[in-house]
């Protein structure tokens, strides 16, 4: 059923990017899960770009999946060059916000604004800084998300075309996955829950924004 709904999206585009990711807190016996679909979906869709955001949980079970089929093309969305090295499939393509030039940045933190306005003050502190504490950590994190949606002319990196998330059904429009939809859903880029591909799982998104710690 999933296959049959991402495959004319897909095949919409001639450069089709299909992101795959989730909560950080993805139930163990769920895990094969997602690795089994990433897998599944590199080997359907093998002229498809997947792209992730190495975060420990769904990122990471999906792209393990994606990663292990010969020939696929995983991107990896990270807020820093160095975050993460450990949980990086070696046939990963990495891109980090360091490689951005300051238009595309103001973009994407104005994108970000939108979707989550709740934290315009992180967003503000991307682009003025200070740097180095906790506050401007969390906010390369929400930016990085926007760059995985939007993409990056001046990395060559074209929009997402669809999304695939695993969402922690207790707070589902909570954190980065939330902001992530929000995005999506802003710019038009369809998403699918695991609602959609794992039975038994409903996820209700609502439109709750997280507030910003200061």
């Amino acid at each position: 059923m999933i296959l049959s709904l991402i495959e004319p999206l897909l095949a919409g585009t001639d450069r089709p990017v299909l992101l795959l990711e989730g909560t950080r807190n993805l139930p163990d016996h769920h895990r094969q899960a997602l690795t089994t679909m990433g897998r599944r979906l590199a080997r359907t869709f093998p002229n498809t770009t997947f792209r992730s955001g190495n975060a420990p949980g769904a990122d990471e079970a999906f792209a393990l999946g994606a990663a292990a089929v010969p020939g696929s093309r995983l991107e990896l969305i990270l807020p820093t060059p160095g975050m993460g090295r450990a949980r990086r499939p070696a046939t990963a393509t990495c891109f980090s916000l360091h490689d951005l030039p300051d238009s595309e940045r103001l973009h994407l933190a104005q994108a970000s604004t939108q979707a989550t306005p709740d934290c315009h003050r992180l967003f503000d502190l991307f682009l003025n800084g200070p740097t180095g504490n906790p506050a401007h950590s969390k906010s390369l994190y929400l930016v990085r998300d926007a760059l995985k949606v939007l993409g990056s002319p001046a990395l060559g990196l074209p929009p997402a075309t669809a999304a695939l998330f695993y969402i922690d059904p207790t707070a589902p429009a909570s954190g980065g996955t939330g902001h992530t939809i929000r995005l999506c859903q802003l710019h038009h880029v369809p998403v699918f829950s695991q609602e959609q591909w794992m039975e038994g799982q409903r996820p209700k998104l609502k439109n709750k924004r997280p507030k910003a710690k200061d």
